[in-house]
């Protein structure tokens, strides 16, 4: 379940958990699964198998949100999105975002970051749209909209990075691989062998992770921040 706080309101917005093979429409879902049928795949480290999509590792439920933001998203020139690699480290950040974009609306002794984690400070686009099924429902938010993503920049429609703001994290790769093992290890279907390390390091190195290659993933981003410079004094 996807829950991110809502500053004007003072509460948070609770998605509701759906099933998304079944809401998403007969022609959309029979698109997807055509889309899927031709890309080629290799083992995952979280479900049996990721797909090579326009360059880059995604599973089968990353693609199709990957698709309706495509379709259904709406970004405003004033929204800002925080990128990054799986597991690169984004926790605090978003915690120092929401506060400075939400400065003027609390006191420090009622502020919403001292009763929900950061994790929940505003809404990860990837996967949202599977819990308010279209991705339209932003409306709650207030200017500046913050969301997060672990998309290549080159994967996101260039209505969103033709216009909006992006903070960019990186983390040493070697220490975005152990994380990464780690956390994935543990959402593992249980269905599967586990993956070791071993392997998990043969596959991170030939670019074969959720949302890899690590390396085209960073100089994606860097490339856009070198064509897209923006200055403020």
């Amino acid at each position: 379940m996807s829950t991110y706080l809502l500053p004007d309101q003072n509460g948070c917005h609770h998605g509701a958990s759906i099933n998304a093979q079944n809401d998403i429409q007969t022609d959309e879902q029979h698109m997807i699964n055509n889309l899927l049928a031709t890309l080629p795949k290799a083992k995952a480290w979280r479900s049996e198998h990721v797909f090579l999509y326009k360059g880059f590792w995604l599973s089968s439920e990353v693609i199709k949100g990957l698709l309706l933001i495509h379709k259904h998203f709406t970004p405003q020139p004033t929204d800002i999105f925080l990128a990054a690699f799986m597991k690169c480290g984004t926790t605090w950040l978003k915690a120092l975002m929401f506060a400075t974009a939400n400065r003027h609306r609390y006191k420090l002794s009622g502020h919403p970051l001292l009763r929900t984690g950061p994790q929940s400070a505003f809404p990860f686009i990837d996967t949202h749209i599977f819990l308010d099924y279209p991705a339209t429902n932003f409306d709650n938010l207030p200017v500046p909209r913050l969301f997060a993503t672990h998309f290549a920049h080159g994967l996101l429609p260039t209505s969103i990075t033709s216009t909006c703001k992006f903070v960019y994290v990186c983390r040493d790769p070697k220490d975005a691989l152990v994380s990464k093992w780690h956390f994935l290890s543990k959402l593992r279907s249980k269905e599967l062998p586990p993956l070791p390390f071993d392997e998990a390091y043969e596959l991170f190195c030939n670019g074969v992770s959720e949302y890899g290659p690590f390396w085209d993933h960073v100089l994606g981003y860097w490339k856009a921040s070198q064509v897209h410079v923006v200055r403020e004094y």
